[in-house]
C-alpha cells in the first residue's frame, strides 16, 4: 500500500525504490503535493496566489529533480523519486498544517513549523541520497538548498492576501 510506504519513507525506514514505478502514481503524488501546498498557504495568500505558488513549486520540483537525475545519469529513477518527494512532501505539509491548526495561537507559528521544516529537509535528503547515489550529508545539503530555491522562486510569483480589518 503506497500510504504505508510514504509513511515509511517519512520515518526514514523505507526508500524511494520501495515505491512502484508508476507514472499514474507519480502524477497523483504531484497533484497531492500541489493541493497540500494550496491548503497550507490559504491563510496567508489569496486562492489565486496559492494556486500559482503551488503550480510554480510543483513545476520547480519536477525540473530540479529531472536536472539532478540527468546530471547523475540516472533519469530512469524519475518516477519513483518524484513520487517519493511529492508524496512525502504532501504528507508532511498536511501534517504541519493540521498541527498548526490544532496549536492555534497557543504557540508561535515558528515553533510549530520549525520541526516540520527540519523533517521535510531530512526526508527529502533521504530520498535524494538514494536517487542520486550520494552521501546523506550532501543529500541533506541539496535538500536544504532546494528548499531555499523553492521559497525564493515561489515568492517571486505571489503576493500576500490583503489583511481584513
Amino acid at each position: 500500500m503506497p500510504l504505508k510506504t510514504f509513511l515509511g519513507i517519512c520515518l526514514l525506514r523505507a526508500d524511494p525504490q520501495d515505491l512502484p514505478t508508476s507514472r499514474v502514481m507519480m502524477f497523483s503524488a504531484l497533484i497531492a503535493y500541489a493541493l497540500a501546498d494550496v491548503v497550507s498557504v490559504l491563510d496567508m495568500l489569496s486562492v489565486d496566489s496559492a494556486l500559482l505558488a503551488a503550480a510554480v513549486d510543483t513545476l520547480l520540483l519536477v525540473a530540479a529533480v529531472h536536472l539532478a537525475l540527468r546530471w547523475r545519469q540516472v533519469e530512469n529513477r524519475l518516477p519513483q523519486t518524484l513520487t517519493a518527494l511529492a508524496g512525502c512532501g504532501a504528507l508532511i505539509s498536511l501534517l504541519a498544517w493540521a498541527t498548526a491548526g490544532l496549536a492555534g495561537e497557543r504557540f508561535p507559528a515558528e515553533w510549530v513549523s520549525a520541526p516540520f521544516l527540519v523533517w521535510y529537509i531530512l526526508v527529502f535528503g533521504h530520498v535524494l541520497r538514494h536517487a542520486l547515489s550520494i552521501a546523506l550529508p550532501a543529500a541533506v545539503a541539496a535538500s536544504f538548498l532546494y528548499l531555499i530555491l523553492s521559497l525564493g522562486v515561489t515568492g517571486l510569483f505571489v503576493s500576500p492576501a490583503p489583511v481584513a480589518n
